[in-house]
């Protein structure tokens, strides 16, 4: 039998044959469009990073990535309108559209859902404006919808929008008000036009921008709530009220989005 160096060598070589190796896949990121640098994630984040979604965040104030490197898409709220035509929005909308041609999860939030709505065939249009908090009915296809499962058939969330959307033909509706349609799914996406990621940090944030001192928030988000005449007092009042409530149907919107991610 021989031995030496080139031995032992021939043995590790057949050691190493006999092994059977593993990899493990990777989840893909998210990949989470923020319009304004106040306008995170919010409540949706713990919910998410619970859900195992790992969320690559990114402005559109710059060259967006490619979508197909990712598992899903995310577009946060904004100060733009939803018929603007810049830069920025041109970058959304292409991420939006790669993400539908490549059939992956989407949720669109207020700005965001108007976004998806139009690149779904659907439709935007000035409404009155809803700023504050106000009530919202949940239709019957919300019972068994992934991300509103369990929201009770009324409650109170947070609005901030002078558009509103049309969803397009064959799409659910999920919540609406005397305003407008709130909330509708087709396939596998998602828009909202209220706000279930709004968190208790940043209506404190608003409140104390409106009454002139720093929140936190952009001046610009602040003197939006402030020309149309609303209240901080009484937003902490309606935060106050419903906090409980909001938590919990971020909750399910957040765990129910991460589900539906491959």
């Amino acid at each position: 039998m021989a031995t030496g160096p080139a031995a032992a060598c021939a043995a590790a070589r057949l050691d190493f044959r006999r092994w059977t190796w593993h990899t493990t896949r990777m989840p893909a990121p998210v990949l989470v469009v923020q319009n304004d640098p106040d306008k995170s994630l919010g409540r949706l984040a713990e919910g998410l990073a619970a859900g195992g979604a790992e969320l690559d965040v990114r402005s559109p104030e710059h060259a967006l990535p490619e979508i197909d490197a990712y598992a899903g898409l995310i577009v946060l709220p904004g100060l733009a309108d939803p018929v603007d035509e810049t830069d920025a929005i041109d970058r959304v909308r292409g991420a939006i559209d790669g993400a539908l041609v490549a059939g992956l999860p989407v949720l669109g939030l207020c700005l965001g859902g108007q976004l998806l709505v139009q690149a779904l065939g659907g439709s935007v249009h000035r409404c009155a404006p809803e700023l504050g908090f106000g009530e919202v009915a949940a239709a019957p296809a919300a019972a068994g919808d992934p991300l509103l499962a369990g929201a009770p058939a009324r409650f109170t969330t947070f609005h901030a929008h002078t558009y509103a959307f049309t969803p397009p033909d064959g799409a659910e509706p999920l919540l609406s008000n005397e305003v407008c349609v709130q909330a509708c799914r087709y396939g596998d996406t998602w828009a909202f036009q209220c706000h279930p990621e709004v968190s208790s940090e940043w209506v404190l944030g608003l409140a104390s921008g409106i009454r002139g001192v720093d929140g936190g928030l952009l001046p610009r988000t602040a003197g939006f709530f402030a020309a149309n005449g609303i209240s901080p007092e009484q937003l902490e009042r309606d935060l106050e009220s419903c906090d409980a409530s909001m938590r919990a149907i971020a909750a399910g919107v957040a765990s129910g989005f991460a589900g539906r991610l491959g």
